[in-house]
């Protein structure tokens, strides 16, 4: 703020708008909308789209009430760090389920009188179904997983009806209902100052932003129940899930390893495949090394005893162009704060230089997102090929041959022995230095190689590259810290804003003027 700039109490101006550029301090509610009360809408509405929006995951059978909390309070964090990080598991969800429909609708196994519908396929991958067998504990299976059993006849088609399911459905309506018009209130009412150029907070476009990422990802879920408690699928005959193992190994699957590193029914859906969820699976993994669990809980069962609740699934090609507007558009919000007032220059630069960072940062890990969703139904593997590659053990080279004396040389003279030359060396110091500094050079290169799978188990599928790992850590470290900077000047700048800003419009009748 200028030094000249008055800073003059809006009691009498703002009662009749005398002067709406003039700048204003903290403003006590009146007749029109005051300080309190811009923080208190953001706020709320921020909070409700991160906290009710997001739909768990079903828990596990050994989880306790609290386990969903946490499991929600994981979710509100991914929505903090960025709404369309949730439109992205979202949207992912609900392509997922969309597929489940169009195999099951070719079903031949369907009973008569049964259906699977949207519900059922978001049910089924959010670990709704278990599967019982005589030599595993229940381990819950998706919809992919499913429809195979159930073409090959290892399972019955569950009788579980859509009514079924909205029977466990535990959301709370009430709740839902207050966030949807909490959303729907400040969507408006913010987009008629727009239209009457009335002048916003960033705080205000912060949680216009929030709330229209989160109306798109709730019609991505609205199909999706919350359920507290799964249902228990049994084989047929009672057969265990080493022999369908077995069948598939003879029929769909004649390259099947006999390892599994999830549930031994992973070779069925390798969701792993896409590389953006490999990313986030690698992350997430260091926070448990860090012991901050904050974006899900760790899953140390083998089998797996519920499905994550943040994976990120495989899109279908339609839905990209949705991504991509959702995504360039909640990427590009900070950047409309270009030309707001901020109470000091050095505030308005680092706004710009954050937005601008965020902008790009984000367009890029969306680009990625979708080209990546777009490759991964290239790659995906048929039927007859193995789920992961067999490299071969890499073997040394025998020394090169020489003559000389032989002595050193146990092979009876021959060629491929050991090098008589290579053995007058070992009392070289130059020798013996280099080779010291080799030994601790391919000790540092073996350590660092080892932080390509930090997985527990060794999973080939969660292998990263280093360069394609320390790059985006560093990019999304500096994106944290634009995030934080831009939810710390939400609240300080409305330390000092215009008068326009506190003008109120219709406050029932968002449409009314």
């Amino acid at each position: 703020m200028d030094a000249n700039t008055t800073v003059s109490s809006p009691s009498t101006c703002l009662n009749s708008i005398c002067n709406p550029d003039e700048i204003a301090g903290w403003n006590p509610s009146d007749t029109n909308r005051g300080s309190i009360e811009i923080l208190w809408a953001c706020s709320v509405t921020i909070i409700l789209c991160c906290w009710v929006c997001p739909l768990p995951n079903v828990p596990s059978l050994s989880d306790k009430w609290y386990h969903t909390l946490i499991d929600r309070f994981n979710l509100a964090c991914i929505g903090l760090v960025g709404p369309d990080y949730l439109f992205g598991i979202a949207l992912g969800q609900f392509s997922s389920a969309r597929r489940s429909v169009k195999l099951f609708q070719s079903l031949s196994r369907i009973p008569q009188g049964r259906e699977w519908t949207l519900t059922h396929g978001f049910f089924a991958d959010m670990g709704g179904f278990l599967l019982a067998s005589p030599d595993y504990p229940p381990f819950p299976i998706n919809a992919e997983q499913l429809h195979y059993l159930v073409h090959h006849g290892h399972v019955d088609f569950p009788s579980v009806t859509k009514a079924d399911i909205k029977v466990l459905n535990k959301m709370d309506g009430l709740s839902k209902l207050i966030t949807v018009w909490q959303v729907f209130w400040f969507t408006t009412t913010e987009l008629q100052r727009v239209s009457r150029g009335l002048p916003m907070t960033v705080f205000e476009l912060t949680a216009l932003s929030f709330s229209l990422t989160m109306l798109v990802t709730s019609v991505c879920w609205y199909a999706k129940p919350t359920v507290s408690r799964p249902i228990t699928l049994l084989t047929r005959d009672g057969r265990s899930v080493e022999s369908i193992r077995a069948a598939a190994r003879e029929t769909t699957h004649p390259h099947l390893p006999q390892t599994w590193y999830r549930t031994p029914l992973d070779f069925i859906s390798p969701y792993r495949r896409f590389r953006l969820d490999v990313h986030w699976c690698y992350y997430e993994q260091l926070s448990y090394l860090l012991r901050l669990p904050l974006f899900s809980r760790e899953i140390t069962s083998r089998p797996w005893d519920r499905l994550p609740s943040k994976a990120f699934l495989v899109i279908d090609r339609a839905l990209l162009p949705l991504a991509l507007v959702v995504l360039v558009a909640y990427s590009a919000a900070p950047l409309l704060a270009w030309n707001f007032y901020f109470p000091t220059e050095g505030e308005r630069l680092a706004w710009r230089a954050c937005g601008v960072y965020h902008a790009i940062f984000s367009m890029g890990l969306g680009m990625y997102y979708i080209v990546t969703a777009w490759k991964v139904q290239d790659k995906v593997p048929k039927m007859d090929e193995p789920p992961f590659p067999v490299k071969g053990v890499q073997r040394g080279k025998p020394g090169p041959s020489g003559g000389g004396n032989g002595g050193g040389d146990k092979s009876g003279g021959d060629k491929s022995g050991v090098d008589v030359e290579a053995v007058e060396v070992v009392g070289d110091k130059k020798w013996k230095g280099r080779e010291k500094v080799r030994g601790r050079v391919q000790k540092v290169v073996s350590w660092l190689r080892s932080w390509r799978n930090i997985s527990p188990d060794g999973d080939p599928d969660m292998t990263i590259g280093l360069r394609a790992t320390v790059p985006p850590f560093i990019g999304t470290f500096v994106y944290m810290l634009c995030r934080v900077f831009f939810y710390v000047e939400d609240f300080i700048s409305i330390r000092e804003q215009p008068m326009a800003v506190y003008i109120t419009v219709n406050r029932f009748l968002p449409f009314m003027s």
